[in-house]
């Protein structure tokens, strides 16, 4: 056929397809039902854009985002609504299959964003329809949990691959089974949110409805513990192995089967009043009231114990956690033999010149942080002790016994300069963070109405927990305290465009660091990039 035959043809589709018919608009939008419309979302399947698993004729909010999507990455006016210009693009469109890699650009560019978006792998706010470091990132990710070279580079394979999976992503037929993923929005974030939080997973104050880092980060350290893909999006199989884990986990015990006892967010009652008093004598629970309700306190030091005593620490109180609690009871506070009096052992409700000594030794040291050296060990005491011991490689028991004790005593001051401890709040450390994503690059700016740069924007996250940080790179650098690895909250260093620390970020696990980039503004970056791993110096506490 000739080029003209094709240019005809192409024409006289896109006019039979929107010729008004009895009275009929020329333009599909949202709220109508035809079979055009139904050809129309075939289209946008067979390109990459539409991922409902069946073209249903109904043009709804789904189809709706896809023509958005289409008519971004073509540069056409992102109406949703579907005109002349719009269909003759989308009949004439077709997907590329060259290689693509970091420093390109283009519409393809931009598909490829779309899709891994989709598929949950591209973070970034914006398609930005340039082949970053993000978009080689998300590339990477992609091709690991497909099997594919993880080359960051989208090769012929890999966009194939990827516009296979973007077609057939399930979006359920029912809102409550909806994949949701970084981005999203609404009720069904909120629901979401708050089954998570039931089960200890999500640990953020409030529900937002907004799905970020920390919703993602929860939803994949379920995936992880049920078996499923950890992927952080949840689609309709994570979905619905939360909502059944919600039913199963806070349904009480029957009275006969006290071993069967499943404690975790939102139940209430006397098993929840023991644990919490056990918790607080062993020094894991801070509340100031025994209350009965489990809550993300409760929740947070179950989780503590569990994680200082080698069991899975998922924050819910099965019945081996409830024993291993109260064994831990009997044996820390019964007080040591009559005969064996020189033995040191200070936990919660003990006083005196001991307990003064060792707080006195543990604010010199930046863990006490309480006003007054008060004789007597309370929950501020215990932490304050679990702080040290886990510093100093001990068993983390918020209790002191002789090996603490003797570790703690021989201590000296912290060295001038050196930053105390902190009892700084990481989850709502990278809310925070998380929040600020997409804030633009201002050299010396150090608010989000005015913008960040690389400094202004980790002395503001860490100011909102209380922690005041120098204002330039080097200086933050020289008052942390090394760790050999980085642990979620650390501020991890990089040698960029002069000798020293130069650039910085928060680290956010699973390899990710969330800094101020010049080009970037607010973004999340991987360690393994390997610009990144070229100048990366080490990580400091705070």
């Amino acid at each position: 056929m000739k080029s003209s035959h094709i240019v005809l043809a192409t024409a006289f589709a896109s006019a039979l397809f929107l010729a008004p018919d009895d009275g009929e608009a020329a333009e599909w939008k949202e709220g109508m039902s035809s079979p055009k419309v139904k050809e129309l979302q075939q289209l946008l399947k067979e390109k990459g854009f539409f991922s409902y698993p069946q073209a249903t004729g109904y043009f709804g909010p789904i189809t709706e985002e896809a023509v958005r999507a289409f008519q971004q990455a073509v540069h056409l006016p992102t109406t949703g609504v579907v005109d002349d210009a719009t269909y003759a693009k989308l009949r004439a469109f077709v997907p590329t299959a060259r290689p693509l890699s970091v420093g390109m650009r283009g519409d393809d560019v931009k598909v490829l964003q779309q899709q891994l978006k989709q598929l949950g792998y591209f973070q970034y706010p914006q398609i930005t329809g340039y082949f970053g470091t993000v978009t080689e990132a998300a590339v990477k990710q992609f091709q690991q949990a497909n099997g594919l070279p993880a080359t960051g580079k989208a090769d012929a394979v890999t966009i194939e691959r990827l516009r296979q999976a973007a077609s057939q992503r399930t979006t359920a037929t029912s809102s409550s089974s909806a994949t949701l993923s970084i981005g999203s929005r609404g009720s069904k974030v909120s629901e979401l949110q708050n089954n998570l939080k039931r089960l200890g997973y999500f640990t953020y104050p409030k529900i937002t409805g907004y799905y970020g880092t920390v919703t993602a980060d929860a939803v994949r350290r379920f995936q992880k513990d049920n078996g499923l893909p950890a992927t952080g999006s949840a689609d309709s199989t994570t979905l619905t192995r939360i909502a059944d884990a919600v039913k199963k986990k806070i349904a009480p015990p029957a009275e006969e089967d006290r071993s069967s006892i499943y404690l975790t967010i939102g139940a209430r009652g006397e098993e929840v009043k023991r644990v919490q008093t056990n918790l607080k004598q062993l020094g894991y629970f801070t509340y100031s009231e025994i209350t009965g309700y489990y809550g993300i306190i409760t929740a947070d030091a179950v989780r503590r114990f569990q994680k200082d005593n080698g069991l899975p620490a998922t924050g819910s109180a099965d019945s081996t956690t409830l024993t291993r609690i109260a064994d831990a009871v009997k044996k820390k506070i019964a007080p040591p033999a009559e005969e064996d009096r020189s033995s040191i052992y200070l936990t919660i409700g003990a006083r005196g010149e001991e307990v003064k000594r060792v707080q006195t030794n543990l604010k010199q040291l930046g863990y006490f942080t309480y006003s007054e050296i008060t004789g007597y060990y309370g929950t501020i005491t215990a932490d304050a002790v679990r702080r040290f011991q886990k510093d100093a490689k001990l068993q983390a028991t918020g209790i002191v016994d002789d090996a603490t004790y003797e570790r703690l005593i021989g201590q000296a001051p912290a060295p001038k300069g050196q930053a105390p401890a902190s009892k700084l709040d990481v989850i709502e450390l990278i809310a925070d963070a998380a929040e600020l994503l997409g804030t633009p690059y201002v050299w010396g700016g150090e608010t989000p109405e005015a913008g960040f740069d690389c400094s202004g924007f980790l002395t503001y996250v860490f100011k909102q927990q209380g922690v005041s940080l120098p204002r330039t790179v080097a200086d933050i650098w020289s008052v942390g305290k090394p760790v050999s690895s980085p642990a979620v909250g650390d501020i991890v260093f990089f040698e960029t465009y002069k000798k020293g620390p130069s650039h910085a970020g928060i680290y956010i696990g699973n390899g990710q660091f969330v800094h101020s980039g010049a080009s970037t503004g607010v973004t999340i970056s991987r360690l393994e990039q390997s610009y990144w791993k070229q100048r990366y110096l080490g990580a400091k506490r705070y």
